[in-house]
Order: C-alpha cells, then sequence, then structure tokens
C-alpha cells in the first residue's frame, strides 16, 4: 500500500522534476559557455638553472634542496686555484712596478739635485769672477787716471798707458761677458727645477715605460678577476632550491646546470579556451578562486594576452587524448600571496577600468618633478619605506648604519658602508668591513672584509669608478669627542680581492687640506679652515670624484660640491697638487625639520644616465631626523637650481645610487640602533 503511494507521488512529480533538471541542465550549460567564467588557471613559477660558463671542477655547494636563497646569493664555489696562482703572480708583478716608479723618480731627482748643485756651483764661480773683473776693472781705471797724469807732468811715457790699455780692454771684455753666462746658469737652474717640480707632481717620460706596463698588468688583473669571479656562481633571483645536480669535486661544463632554483609563484596563467578566445582583453579584471579551497577570491588583472589562438599546456586539457585550444593569460595580482607552484584556480574575467589611485595624505606636498626626474611621489614614511632584514648573527658581530649604497649589477647584490663598524670601545671597533645586501634587503651575515688598511672610521660614501675601482670615502670630520684621527680623513681606492676587496691607493685629505694652506682653502669654501668640515657624498662621473659636503654652507645657505679631476694623481702622489680640486657647484636643498625649513647639506649624489644629478640632503648642523631628494637636470656647475623631489619627514636618507630593478632609484635610510630600510623610487629617464 506505500509503495503503490510512493509510485503515484513520484509519477505525478516528474514532470515537475523534468522541468527543474532541464532548467539546471540549461543553467549549467549557460555558465560553462561564458566566455569569462570557470576558466582554469595555475601558479607559475620560473626555474634558474645555474650553471657556468666555461669548465670547472665544483669545490663546494652551499645551498641544499629546500633552501630559501635571497638574490646575489652563493650556491656554488667552482675551484679557482689556476686563476688564484695567476693572481697572485700579476698582482706581485703590479707591485713590483710600482714600487719601481716612486725609485725611479727617486734615481731621478737625485740626478736632477745634484745637477743644480752643480749649476749653482758654477754660478757661484762666474759672479765670483765677474765681482773680480769689476774690481780690476775699477783698479785699472785708477792707474790709468794716475798714469794719464804722470804723461801730463812728463814723467811717463806713453808706453806705460798702453801697457794699461791692453789689461784694461781685457778686463772690460769679461765683465761685458759675465753677466750673459750669469743669466744662461740661472735659467739653466731654473728649468731643471721646473722639470724635478713636474716630476715629482706628475708622471713623465722617463717612468712612461713603467706606467704602460703597470696600464697592461692591471688590465691583465682586472681580467683574472673577471674570470675569478665566474667562479662563484650567485643566485640571479629568489626562491627555493628545487634540485642539486652536482656534488663537490664533480666536473661542470659549461651550460650544466649544477643548482636550479624554482621562484615563488608571482603571476596566474589563464587557459582561456577558444570559444572565449576573444572575449579577454590585458587589463580585464580577474576574480579566482582556489580549487578545494574555501575563503575570499583574490583579485588581479590580465597583463598579458597570448597573441594567437594555439595549443594550451597539458595541464590545461580536460582530456589527456584530445588537444586544448585557446589563449594563455597572465594574470598580475592585486595584493602579492604566497602561492604553491602549480596550484589550480578558477578564474573569472570582467570588464573594467582601473580603480583610481589613492588620493594623498592630508598635507602631504604634491611635487612636479622635473622632465627626466625620479617620480615625483607623496614622503615616505614607515609606510612605503622596507626595512633592511639584518641577520642576529651580524648584530652580534657589528653595528650596522648604512652610509652609502653601491650597485653590484654582476653580483645581484648591493655593497653598503656603515659610519661604524665593530663594538664601541672594543678591539673591534672600526674593523674595516663593508657590508652586502639582496635586492630584496636581505644583508649577508657575513661582512665584505677590506685588506690593506686596519681600520675604517666614519665611512659616509661609496662609489664605483672605472676598470672595476671602488671608492670610499671617510667625513674628514670631527669625532663628538673633538678629536679628528687620521683614519676619519681617509680616500681609499679598493680593486677586488676574492670575495672582498683589497686597498689599492689612499690618501687623507683634510690633512693635505691643512698643509694647503689658507688661500686654497678659501677658494674652496672653506675661509674658517677645515674645522666645521663633514662630507658626506661622493660621486664618479667622466674620471672625477665629485664630493658633496654636508657642512660648512655658503653665506647664502648653499651647500658645496668639490670636483677632484685626477683622483689618481691625489691618491698615488698623495699630495693636492696637479690633483684638480676645486670648488664645482653651489646646491640649496634645505629640509624640513618639526615642520620648519631647516638649512640642508648633501648626504649623497648620485648621477643618472641622463647625465642628470640626484641628491640627498639632511640637516647640515641641525640635529633631528628629516631629508629631502633634489633633481639637477643639467648640472654644468656654478650656481645650481636643483628641484624638489620628495622629502622623508622623520627620517635620515644617507644613500642613494641606481638600483638593481631597472629604472629605479634605492634610497638608504640610517636609523641609528633601529633596523635601517630602504626605498626604490621609479626614475623617468
Amino acid at each position: 500500500m506505500h509503495l503503490w503511494r510512493i509510485r503515484s507521488a513520484l509519477s505525478s512529480a516528474t514532470p515537475a522534476l523534468t522541468m527543474l533538471g532541464t532548467l539546471g541542465l540549461a543553467a549549467w550549460l549557460s555558465r560553462s559557455s561564458s566566455p569569462s567564467d570557470g576558466i582554469l588557471a595555475f601558479a607559475q613559477a620560473d626555474t634558474e638553472m645555474v650553471a657556468t660558463v666555461e669548465v670547472g671542477r665544483v669545490a663546494s655547494i652551499e645551498v641544499d634542496v629546500g633552501d630559501v636563497v635571497a638574490p646575489g646569493q652563493v650556491l656554488v664555489a667552482l675551484d679557482s686555484g689556476a686563476i688564484d696562482a695567476e693572481l697572485a703572480v700579476a698582482r706581485a708583478e703590479e707591485a713590483r712596478l710600482r714600487a719601481m716608479i716612486p725609485a725611479e723618480h727617486a734615481r731621478i731627482d737625485q740626478e736632477l739635485e745634484a745637477s743644480v748643485e752643480q749649476l749653482k756651483l758654477e754660478l757661484a764661480r762666474e759672479l765670483e769672477e765677474q765681482r773680480r773683473a769689476r774690481a780690476e776693472g775699477e783698479v785699472l781705471a785708477s792707474e790709468v787716471s794716475r798714469v794719464k797724469q804722470l804723461i801730463e807732468d812728463k814723467q811717463a811715457s806713453h808706453d806705460a798707458l798702453g801697457s794699461l790699455d791692453v789689461q784694461r780692454a781685457g778686463v772690460e771684455a769679461i765683465a761685458t761677458e759675465k753677466p750673459r753666462t750669469i743669466q744662461l746658469l740661472r735659467a739653466q737652474i731654473a728649468a731643471a727645477e721646473e722639470r724635478r717640480k713636474r716630476l715629482l707632481q706628475q708622471a713623465g717620460p722617463e717612468t712612461a715605460k713603467i706606467e704602460a706596463d703597470l696600464a697592461v698588468t692591471r688590465r691583465e688583473i682586472e681580467q683574472l678577476e673577471a674570470q675569478r669571479a665566474q667562479h662563484t656562481l650567485r643566485a640571479a633571483h629568489g626562491g627555493r632550491v628545487s634540485a642539486v645536480r652536482k656534488r663537490p669535486g664533480d666536473v661542470a661544463v659549461a651550460g650544466d646546470p649544477i643548482v636550479e632554483i624554482s621562484s615563488a609563484p608571482g603571476r596566474v596563467i589563464a587557459c582561456v579556451p577558444e570559444r572565449a578566445a576573444l572575449h579577454v582583453e590585458a587589463g580585464d579584471v580577474a576574480t579566482i578562486w582556489a580549487r578545494g579551497q574555501d575563503g575570499a577570491p583574490l583579485t588581479g588583472r590580465a597583463v598579458t594576452v597570448g597573441p594567437v589562438v594555439g595549443q594550451l599546456p597539458l595541464r590545461c586539457w580536460t582530456d589527456l587524448n584530445v588537444p586544448v585550444w585557446g589563449r594563455e593569460v597572465t594574470i598580475a595580482l592585486d595584493h602579492p600571496v604566497e602561492l604553491l607552484a602549480g596550484q589550480a584556480f578558477d578564474v573569472a574575467f570582467t570588464r573594467g577600468a582601473s580603480p583610481p589611485p589613492a588620493p594623498p595624505a592630508p598635507g602631504a606636498p604634491v611635487v612636479a618633478a622635473a622632465q627626466g626626474a625620479p617620480a615625483a611621489a607623496p614622503p615616505a614614511g614607515a609606510a612605503d619605506a622596507i626595512r633592511m632584514t639584518v641577520p642576529a648573527a651580524l648584530r652580534q658581530r657589528s653595528r650596522f648604519e648604512p652610509s652609502g649604497i653601491l650597485p653590484r649589477p654582476t653580483e645581484g647584490r648591493y655593497l653598503l658602508v656603515s659610519d661604524d663598524t665593530g663594538h664601541k670601545d672594543a678591539e673591534d671597533e672600526g674593523v674595516p668591513w663593508l657590508f652586502a645586501m639582496s635586492a630584496a634587503g636581505a644583508v649577508d651575515p657575513e661582512p665584505v672584509p677590506v685588506l690593506g688598511v686596519k681600520e675604517l672610521a666614519d665611512i659616509e660614501s661609496i662609489t664605483a669608478g672605472d676598470g672595476g675601482d671602488v671608492y670610499l670615502l671617510s667625513s674628514q670630520g670631527y669625532s663628538a669627542k673633538g678629536k679628528r684621527k687620521k683614519a676619519r680623513t681617509a680616500l681609499l681606492r679598493l680593486k677586488q680581492d676574492g670575495r672582498g676587496f683589497r686597498v689599492d691607493a689612499e690618501a687623507y685629505l683634510a690633512e693635505l687640506l691643512d698643509a694647503a694652506g689658507p688661500a686654497a682653502l678659501a677658494e674652496l669654501g672653506l675661509p674658517g679652515g677645515t674645522r666645521p668640515l663633514e662630507i658626506e657624498g661622493m660621486a664618479y662621473r667622466d674620471g672625477a670624484l665629485y664630493f658633496g659636503l654636508k657642512s660648512p654652507l655658503d653665506a647664502e645657505g648653499n651647500a658645496l660640491i668639490w670636483r677632484l679631476g685626477a683622483p689618481r694623481a691625489l691618491l698615488e702622489g698623495r699630495r693636492l697638487e696637479g690633483a684638480g680640486l676645486s670648488l664645482w657647484a653651489r646646491a640649496r636643498v634645505d629640509v624640513e625639520l618639526n615642520g620648519a625649513p631647516t638649512p640642508g647639506g648633501i648626504s649623497d649624489l648620485c648621477f643618472l644616465p641622463d647625465g642628470s644629478l640626484a641628491i640627498a640632503s639632511t640637516p647640515s648642523t641641525a640635529d633631528g631626523a628629516a631629508g629631502s631628494l633634489f633633481h639637477v637636470l643639467r648640472p654644468e656647475g656654478g650656481v645650481l637650481s636643483p628641484s624638489l623631489v620628495r622629502r622623508f619627514p622623520g627620517q635620515k636618507p644617507e644613500g642613494i645610487s641606481l638600483a638593481l630593478s631597472p629604472g629605479k632609484l634605492i634610497v638608504v635610510f640610517d636609523a641609528g640602533a633601529e633596523a635601517p630600510s630602504f626605498l626604490e623610487l621609479p626614475w623617468q629617464g
């Protein structure tokens, strides 16, 4: 009875169920045929194959499968014994040639000094003979007068007068010729002394061959160092080690992968089927649901759309025997999230304009950037400056207060200098170290050693010259205790030496300035001497170094920029003469401290690829954290007209340089005992 009722109910409900099923199927078909709904997508990661460019034996592998690596991190070291031996020979030859130059100068100087002394002796003899001839002439003139009187008095004959006239003529001839001889000797002495002076100031033909041999040797060293650098393999991008293909001792041939790195997926690839291929465009909004997971969807935008309809990747096929055709669409996420490589998603695309940019914060200055200047932006603060990751192991070994930064594109990292290294009032205070940082802001736990100098003190700037040279400059200023030791006045030229550097040449600028005298200092804008001198900025262009002074300012409140036309002459001769140090430019670079305009001094300089100049500034003498970034479109010396690009309230921009990221500048901020930070700014070059 009950069974019959159930059958009867089902029979009467069949039309209704059929209609509901039909409507549901139609809705599903309608949804599946939509050009922008339910599209398969997956997270895509890039794989970096780390390989050598020439045959080499693997000495060590510094990572293991699963390790997370940062850009620029050392992965593999190849055996460099043969190159190290060649480098040692080349450096010994360089040292020998460098020693020959002052020895040759000393030999020539000794010869010139002896020549000058000999000429001076001859001059003394000629002067003595001139005086004797004059005295004899005076005696003979008196005798002639006496004899003439005797002849007039009929007491002497004319024969006596003739003999005296002959003697007098000989003496007068000598007296007439001596001035010419003396003048010639004096000219020879002056020429010898001038030659000696030129020899001390600059290289001459006497040492030209040695200089040429030295240049060749240095180029050989640079080539060997470049070859040696290729024996250290670094990560070009961050990611996770997915495979290690070699072991220490194995031979790796060119192009043979040693380590493989998979980067964290930063994009999603959508497999848009052929039926919807014409309905998705770059700029469309993408809503992304992770398959098998609950939660809010991700959002992003289509950034690239495949140019043609082609066969989609295998994982986009619903049936492995039936290829699927369509277009690959790359989606950039609006907000970075951690994705798993290969993770599957469903994507729906909708048309829509980009959301309007957020308005500037109330009271933020709106700055119109000059053509070719860094893009203007609101003031930097904790919200947009990125904190550097400083390992605890490094903090235990040294203070780290970045004051300058230098990109090393071939190494995928930055070099940074710090005001202070080691620990205050400890044996390791001032230990000669640089620091390395990845493009993502991860500071290497191992400092970069600088050989050939015992101490680095108050290093404020770092820049790159020609031929792989790296320059470091101390502040030249007095310490808080009112002392200025020699190390605080250093200008150093470095050459790469393994994973570190060695001092190739050095000079102590403030000491040379003090010895130059008041007139020379006044021409450089230091009428009161070097007591207030602080140099924090340095840049290199066309063979010259440019120094940006934090203090003193000139009478109009302008910061000063010096130009050192011949760094080599200063560093190798250790003298200002012939080095071409001059006051090149003045620029007003004020900051805002606690809302009030405050005279600013230069904290760093950076010449940009288009020849323009970026200037970072901080308070010249006032206490407090504040900074600004300026741009000079045509830095031609004289009084510059910098355009304000950005202010940094509450922060101290200590270093600026071109970033590893194309088209960007990087600014580093010193935060004292707190973690330092950095900021990348777009560059409209």
